[in-house]
């Protein structure tokens, strides 16, 4: 895989081919200039800089705004008096450890007690697929998110419940991704006060420095940070995957079939502890569902389907003695996250015998299942609610599973 995301997919072209330049951009001219990050002129220099030109008004092109919460700066304000090669040369580091170091903890937050060996393959497959290495290539900021959401799963699961929230509250850089677990999570804490409650004050503390910050340094950027999501999903055209395969109207019943589905688990659950397969399991339904129904179909937002593979992992035994369409289903799914690693491999022995500008052409062949892989690990978690809530809600983390 890293061979075909290097030689076969990536883009030919050096440093104009960053999804963290913009970010990082805005958040130089407003630390150290007092400039709006979302206003045309600095989003004209972003665009100077990727396309050695400012897009004419209605052209067809990603117009890479700055099109974040504006306290994504405090995160990046460590890098903003350095020039971007720089940068660059330093998230080259820091986004692959990223990556690496989000596998153990999203294995920890569903509780599997795997042995070493399986854990280091775990890792190394993780680090391997194609959603991962996308978003090293492209240094997209989506690593970061989803490194909070695995921080602050591990916390719940080791009882650090007011560092979940803060951790929580940090991930909201990428607030799409983090809306439905963000949801679940507070509900499961307010659920039980008295013994959870420093996850809400957590959250709600770090919110209210994140964005009292922000208001201070820019105080009209909520209006301008939702202005900036409308036009990024029109410059963009991204749509979600459930409209792909389902069209306008369809699309919008089933959205809210699966959130108001998550709801109604979410409440049954809301009182089980962090420990129970019903808590882990709607963790990870809620991240899955935000997959499917987020506007976009960019494959870097699939890293977050880890912790749901993980627990079907972990689940094995159960799923296998669930019946033969249990079974189908999982192995249905298991063939779709497989296949890039074999259209990878095959594309090694094709550069074999023919040159690379040629093998180049069937670019899409290895990731042509990935926008398969959301719907397929849903429809396994829809056919194995009843194996994964059979259990009475108190029992540890099993550890058989894959051996």
């Amino acid at each position: 895989m890293w061979f075909y995301v290097d030689r076969v997919w990536a883009p030919s072209g050096e440093i104009h081919f960053s999804d963290l330049y913009p970010r990082w951009y805005g958040s130089r001219e407003l630390l150290l200039h007092g400039r709006d990050p979302y206003g045309p002129e600095v989003s004209k220099e972003i665009q100077m800089w990727s396309y050695g030109r400012a897009l004419r008004p209605g052209e067809q092109k990603d117009e890479d705004r700055f099109a974040y919460p504006v306290y994504l700066a405090f995160l990046l304000a460590g890098t903003v008096r350095l020039p971007f090669a720089q940068v660059v040369s330093l998230f080259r580091w820091i986004l692959p450890l990223a990556a690496l170091i989000s596998v153990p903890l999203w294995v920890y937050m569903v509780q599997w007690r795997c042995s070493r060996p399986l854990l280091g393959s775990l890792v190394l497959l993780s680090f391997g697929s194609f959603p991962v290495l996308e978003s090293i290539y492209l240094q997209q900021p989506v690593l970061f998110a989803a490194g909070f959401l695995a921080a602050a799963g591990a916390s719940v699961a080791a009882g650090w419940l007011w560092f979940a929230g803060v951790l929580l509250a940090l991930a909201t850089i990428k607030p799409q991704l983090t809306a439905l677990l963000a949801a679940w999570l507070l509900l499961w804490a307010a659920s039980e006060w008295r013994s959870r409650r420093g996850l809400i004050w957590g959250f709600a503390l770090t919110m209210l420095v994140l964005f009292g910050g922000s208001q201070l340094l820019l105080p009209r950027w909520i209006p301008e940070f939702v202005a900036g999501i409308v036009a990024y999903q029109r410059y963009t055209g991204n749509f979600s995957l459930l409209r792909l395969l389902l069209g306008g109207i369809g699309s919008v019943v089933v959205t809210m079939g699966l959130i108001a589905g998550l709801a109604v688990l979410s409440w049954k659950t809301r009182h089980k502890a962090a420990s129970t397969r019903e808590f882990m399991a709607v963790s990870c339904a809620a991240l899955a569902v935000t997959v499917v129904v987020m506007p976009s179909l960019y494959p870097t937002y699939e890293i977050v389907l880890l912790p749901m593979i993980f627990l079907l992992l972990r689940e094995f035994n159960a799923v296998w003695s669930a019946g033969r369409a249990a079974r189908l289903v999982v192995f249905a799914s298991a063939c779709l996250i497989g296949w890039p690693w074999l259209g990878a491999l095959s594309f090694i022995i094709a550069s074999m015998f023919e040159p690379i500008t040629l093998v180049r052409r069937l670019w899409i062949a290895p990731v042509s299942s990935l926008l398969l892989v959301p719907i397929s690990l849903l429809t396994s978690f829809g056919i194995l609610i009843p194996v994964l809530f059979a259990s009475s809600g108190t029992a540890k983390a099993q550890t058989s599973g894959v051996t």
